[in-house]
């Protein structure tokens, strides 16, 4: 069935009238210090506890500030709670500290001065913390503070069922699965439309090859690219490469996701579990240390308690939702990303899951690892060929192909505003300042974005107040409470998988 007949039969169906999507938000940004450098500084108190606010943590660094929203059904308080976040954060940074507005981090003096996140005595507090200095000892600090936004989406249960016409898990996981390999075949659009890092300071890839051009004195660049974040200077791992993953079903997925933990890797093997000091600094020594540490631009994810493992959630229960990464900070946005983008996001995320989706072969995930690297290298050059519907085309002409599936898809919600949001899409251009540094110009903007978020009038804080204040008393709470030993808890988090 062609698209324009698949649209047909959902209005039909009133699948269109009836579809409620439920989102939520993660959006990483540094703390920098009022010369642009990042933070040294711990967490600042009046944010709460990283560990146990449920808005406002830590990444990878103590100065990675990770905002996390709640789910929402209606984009505009979606978007009004990323901004009250915000202003709260931006309210309680302390010496004159900034959020960092741009995905690749500012000029970096020493690599050993970026503090890796601490989350108190507890077990799991504990395990969160070697998780991280695993990440440092296998690919650097530096390579961790990079910042993007991470866009979870699912639709209402009932909607899925208008759609798939069953209410079955099983049907609900394959629908997902189907979502994120067609997301896949299409990543090339997010990497067109959302890629905000061309240029990087020349200390982000200090001692590392890479083949950038030199922009100035202090910054290098790709004159085409899209998201140098996510190439292979970028967040990526080389190990990773030995994973198969293609999402045709959940357990060859949950399969090759447990090999890449429990099989140890030389490499990872090498660095050892136990650090000279007898202390942990990795927990396994597979290719991935535990779930998260999974890179790839889409993972199907199933929520649950701090004990439960991503695996044994998604083996037990199924696929809740999808969560789409690789998405780069807009520096034109007080808060990362528009309303517009997380519209673009839906219509992009609905067409991948209402349209056929065939199994992925051996082939087809080459080609579109070749198309992700064309795009993220090449991709503003408009007639950067890629793999598209089984030919070999532009990007650009693959770029108007689909920008008029969604144009019809726009036009069936039942929300005017997604039909101004694609059609408010243009064709974006690399600016590149030789005369201003990036370190200056991320500065700067860092500081108008205080200054803005600042005045920002009617903004309601008493939730982020009364947040950061319980978290402080939970966290105290937890850490008085006895428990096993660590090298217990540890045995016991590995056999879980």
């Amino acid at each position: 069935m062609d698209f324009h007949n698949r649209i047909n039969n959902l209005k039909q169906q009133s699948f269109f009238t009836k579809l409620v999507i439920e989102r939520g938000i993660e959006k990483e940004s540094l703390r920098v210090n009022k010369n642009g450098f990042i933070s040294e500084q711990k967490h600042p108190e009046g944010l709460g506890s990283s560990f146990t606010n449920p808005s406002i943590t830590t990444d990878f660094a103590e100065a990675l500030i990770e905002i996390v929203t709640p789910v929402y059904t209606n984009l505009d308080l979606l978007h009004e709670k990323l901004e009250s976040l915000h202003v709260f954060i931006n309210k309680n940074l302390e010496n004159g500290e900034t959020l960092w507005p741009y995905s690749m981090p500012p000029k970096i003096k020493h690599e050993s001065d970026i503090n890796i996140a601490t989350y108190g005595k507890t077990n799991i507090g504990q395990l969160k913390h070697i998780y991280r200095k695993g990440l440092a000892i296998r690919y650097g600090k530096t390579m961790q503070c990079v910042s993007g936004i991470h866009y979870n989406f699912s639709l209402s249960d009932e909607s899925l069922k208008n759609l798939l016409g069953t209410s079955m898990q099983e049907d609900k996981d394959k629908a997902y699965l189907g979502l994120i390999r067609n997301f896949k075949r299409l990543f090339w659009f997010i990497l067109l439309e959302f890629g905000n890092s061309a240029v990087v300071d020349k200390t982000f890839v200090s001692a590392r090859q890479n083949d950038l051009d030199e922009l100035n004195t202090t910054d290098l660049f790709k004159k085409n690219a899209t998201s140098l974040r996510m190439s292979d200077i970028g967040y990526q791992s080389k190990a990773q490469k030995n994973l198969d993953f293609k999402y045709n079903d959940l357990s060859s997925f949950l399969d090759e996701l447990k090999m890449g933990i429990v099989k140890p890797h030389s490499e990872f093997q090498e660095l050892g579990l136990i650090d000279n000091n007898g202390e942990y600094q990795q927990i396994s020594d597979g290719i991935l240390q535990i779930e998260n540490e999974l890179y790839d631009c889409i993972r199907p994810k199933r929520a649950g308690k701090s004990d439960q493992r991503p695996y044994q959630l998604l083996k037990e229960q199924g696929i809740q939702y999808v969560e789409v990464r690789g998405i780069d900070l807009n520096p034109d946005s007080l808060v990362g990303i528009t309303k517009d983008q997380i519209r673009v996001l839906d219509l992009l995320l609905i067409y991948c899951l209402v349209n056929e989706s065939p199994d992925m072969s051996d082939n087809e995930k080459l080609l579109i690892e070749k198309n992700d690297i064309t795009t993220i290298k090449f991709g503003r050059e408009g007639s950067s060929k890629i793999s598209y519907k089984n030919s070999e085309v532009p990007i650009n002409e693959a770029r108007d192909n689909l920008i008029n599936d969604l144009i019809l898809l726009a036009d069936a919600m039942a929300d005017m505003r997604y039909s101004e949001a694609i059609d408010s899409l243009k064709i974006k251009k690399n600016i590149f300042n030789q005369d201003k540094s990036f370190h200056e110009a991320g500065l700067e903007l860092a500081k108008n974005n205080s200054m803005e978020l600042n005045s920002l009038p009617n903004i309601d804080l008493d939730l982020c107040e009364k947040e950061a204040s319980d978290s402080l008393k939970e966290f105290d709470r937890m850490n008085r409470e006895t428990e096993i030993s660590f090298e217990e808890f540890i045995n016991s988090y590995n056999a879980k998988i």
